[in-house]
């Protein structure tokens, strides 16, 4: 049974090292399921980011994003993995070959915020298993080896939830969230000899931002303000936050 690997990262608090990570050579493919923290419209989020700064390094980087915004994983995550393998069919039963290299594709699963605004703490820990199944499935139909999850940020401190009065109840559930991402992804990491299976916490890197935004180089009021160098609106992160996000991500996995 595999062992969690010591963390070279503030930024990686669990890691299980597979036969399939190859760091830098492991992005050649990436699929991402998420919400609009992934893809929000026109707006450039970190998977955008992630791979202009791949690109920057001069590898060759495809990005297959199954995220749509207001995704939860309850509700949301099956239509993603099912939109997956439409585009890539399961692998073939007679030649074995899965439809993307497992040595060049690392799959990102980062959900929950939704689940977290519209979720009961004691009732996540359903939500938490639907995402274990789904990784499942890709390690099973798709031969998947490769997986990052990205757990929730601090969105209790986000403007929507201030201003409604919810940052306790909610700071809760995303502890609560976490937790469970984290223990599940354990579990899975150890029962799974084969698959490389970290989890990046944004929440940590938020935190940071928020806590010292001089060191980002935002203003002292940016961290509680709606519009400015932080919060793009009263829920989402602005681009800058988001290259941060993807600037400590690449710096943690390679």
């Amino acid at each position: 049974m595999p062992s969690p690997l010591p963390s070279t990262s503030r930024y990686l608090p669990a890691v299980f090292g597979g036969s399939h990570w190859f760091a830098q050579e492991s992005f050649e493919n990436i699929v991402i399921f998420g919400d609009s923290y992934s893809k929000l419209n026109d707006s450039q989020t970190w998977v955008d980011h992630l791979g202009r700064r791949l690109r920057k390094q001069n590898k060759e980087v495809e990005i297959h994003n199954f995220a749509f915004p207001g995704a939860t994983a309850e509700e949301d995550l099956s239509k993603q993995l099912s939109r997956f393998f439409t585009v890539f069919p399961t692998k073939n039963s007679s030649s074995k070959t899965p439809p993307l290299d497992p040595d060049k594709t690392t799959f990102f699963i980062f959900l929950g915020i939704n689940d977290c605004g519209s979720t009961d703490s004691d009732e996540l820990e359903f939500v938490i298993e639907t995402i274990l199944d789904t990784v499942h499935d890709l390690y099973v139909k798709a031969g998947a080896r490769k997986f990052i999850f990205v757990n929730v940020p601090p969105i209790d401190r986000s403007p929507q939830v201030v201003d409604s009065g919810s940052s306790d109840e909610i700071e809760e559930r995303v502890k609560t969230w976490n937790d469970l991402l984290e223990a599940q992804m354990m579990e899975f990491g150890a029962s799974s000899k084969e698959a490389a299976v970290l989890l990046f916490s944004l929440h940590q890197v938020l935190t940071e931002v928020l806590e010292n935004p001089f060191t980002f180089d935002f203003s002292e009021d940016d961290p509680t303000t709606q519009g400015g160098g932080i919060w793009e609106d009263d829920l989402h992160l602005t681009i800058e936050v988001h290259d941060i996000l993807a600037e400590r991500l690449l710096a943690s996995v390679f």
